[in-house]
């Protein structure tokens, strides 16, 4: 028995095998493709899912991690038996009208029409990583790279909420990693980071976008008193720091985190985008 699954939002052009799964393009014309893959209004139909045994786990853990590539909303339907005679693609309507995509700043790994491997390579990874329930206990990745998901998937994206998923979901993983849970906040992430090496400190009064205190004297302001600034002293000097000002550094930083957690790299990742916006190289 076979049954398939309709992707709507999801950019491809060259079909992936995971396994006992495949996903099998609507179409090989990449400017199509990204046409339909990129409307922020309507869900079209891009690819289906192929499987002869399937788990609603598997297909909303696959759901996410291609939202995540995309950093727009993807729909993975529930799966339907293939009919005797039906074409892959006429078993689904040729799209969705729903709410209106939130964009999260475009996609973060480079198309197949310019990296054959990058994206296939990277669902394997992840999907492997967020079934590895050992992995998942021990470092609470599940729930890190869920939230990441969620800051662009929710329909109402609050600038507040938004910032308290990406922190809790980064500070949970990396007291994970590390098994800190006794140390104060900035010290396990600014540890994580390093390691993976990205150019950040705990204090950096030069370049506050790279200080881990930055964005944890945000995370203070906002959890205890509901605040979207917060006036430090730094070298004497008092300084505010607003939210709204470096919300874009840890947006874009926190995936190349969930990138890194899962061993990615194409070669292709700008592993500093988070501070020069410029996703590949």
């Amino acid at each position: 028995m076979t049954f398939i699954s309709g992707i709507y939002g999801y950019e491809i052009t060259k079909p992936i095998e995971l396994g006992d799964i495949k996903i099998i393009p609507r179409s090989p014309d990449y400017s199509q493709v990204t046409k339909w893959a990129r409307n922020l209004d309507t869900y079209h139909l891009t690819a289906v899912v192929q499987m002869e045994l399937f788990s609603h786990e598997r297909l909303l853990d696959l759901e996410a991690v291609l939202s995540f590539i995309e950093h727009l909303d993807v729909i993975v339907t529930k799966p339907i038996e293939l009919e005797r005679g039906g074409t892959l693609f006429d078993q689904f309507p040729i799209q969705l009208n729903g709410h209106v995509r939130h964009n999260g700043g475009g996609n973060i790994i480079m198309a197949d029409a310019f990296s054959i491997n990058s994206r296939s390579d990277f669902i394997k990874a992840a999907t492997a990583k967020l079934e590895d329930k050992a992995f998942c206990e021990k470092t609470k990745f599940r729930s890190a790279f869920f939230k990441s998901v969620e800051v662009f998937r929710s329909v109402n994206n609050f600038l507040d909420v938004s910032y308290y998923l990406l922190f809790s979901g980064l500070e949970s993983f990396a007291r994970g990693i590390l098994g800190d849970t006794e140390s104060g906040t900035a010290i396990p992430i600014s540890e994580l980071l390093q390691s993976y090496g990205f150019n950040i400190r705990i204090e950096n009064p030069t370049c506050l976008p790279r200080a881990v205190s930055t964005y944890t004297h945000l995370r203070n302001a906002l959890f205890h008193n509901s605040e979207l600034e917060k006036e430090v002293n730094i070298n004497g000097r008092l300084v505010l720091l607003k939210l709204v000002d470096y919300y874009t550094y840890f947006k874009l930083l926190v995936p190349l985190v969930m990138m890194k957690a899962v061993n990615f790299d194409d070669n292709h990742i700008n592993w500093d985008s988070w501070i020069d916006r410029q996703p590949f190289k």
